[in-house]
């Protein structure tokens, strides 16, 4: 069965955050990207809740938006909005139904780089309790440098949540090999690149899932790309976790 390659995690429009600079940036990686066959590019910009309002935001992600449309190629992959939405108590429903990924009720949340407090689960679990929101958790494999894997594992002791891992991180013996050992425990469903500037190196999607079809058995690498397919899908995060 052919597979969508769907890039859940960027930072490729131009001006909003730290990653690409402008127009010109953000034009180079989508042919990158095209290049590197990816179908389907969710744009996710940082959303700190503590430094910006929710309205201002949206606001500068869909100006930045708006002016690279007219750049946008045949050729290019499918651009859908989201954003990277660290994990506050302050967030509202209202706040996340506005966060989520386009075409889906999934929010991608990333967790503070610390060691994780009872109070920090916590919070986790109350987002994804939120009624009509589905939690997607950015780069969980970054969370090691803090925590330990089985501290990294109970992120998604309540089956509420789901993870992503960066296909950067596949390039690096230490952290490979715990991303294989988070697939094989359940805990990934999705890839991405986070990628932000062109110049720091990042691994597009096509070299991370090189990687993961040497490292992976045939039915896990199959499973990875489905599970992927059904969050594009807005699948159920039981129907996703049960492959």
């Amino acid at each position: 069965m052919d597979f969508k390659k769907i890039d859940y995690h960027s930072h490729v429009l131009p001006g909003i955050d730290d990653g690409a600079k402008n127009i010109e940036e953000s034009v180079k990686i989508l042919d990158m990207m095209a290049d590197a066959g990816v179908d389907v590019l969710f744009c996710t910009p940082h959303f700190y809740p503590h430094k910006q309002s929710l309205e201002r935001f949206l606001d500068k992600r869909n100006e930045a938006f708006e002016t690279l449309k007219p750049y946008i190629k045949p050729q290019h992959p499918e651009i859908r909005l989201g954003a990277e939405v660290l994990l506050s108590k302050s967030l509202s429903k209202e706040e996340l139904e506005l966060l989520k990924l386009d075409g889906t009720d999934y929010v991608l949340i990333e967790m503070p780089y610390v060691h994780f407090s009872q109070s920090i689960y916590d919070s986790l679990f109350e987002v994804a309790d939120t009624e009509g929101v589905k939690v997607l958790i950015a780069h969980i494999e970054r969370y090691l440098a803090n925590n330990s894997l089985d501290e990294v594992e109970e992120l998604f002791a309540e089956d509420n949540a789901i993870g992503q891992i960066n296909c950067t991180s596949l390039r690096k013996f230490g952290l490979r090999r715990n991303c294989v050992k988070l697939i094989r425990h359940g805990c990934v469903q999705a890839l991405g690149s986070d990628y932000h500037r062109i110049e720091r190196g990042y691994a597009l999607l096509d070299e991370g899932l090189k990687i993961l079809r040497k490292k992976l058995k045939e039915n896990e690498f199959s499973a990875l790309m489905q599970s992927s397919q059904m969050l594009l899908e807005n699948k159920e995060i039981e129907e996703v976790m049960a492959l």
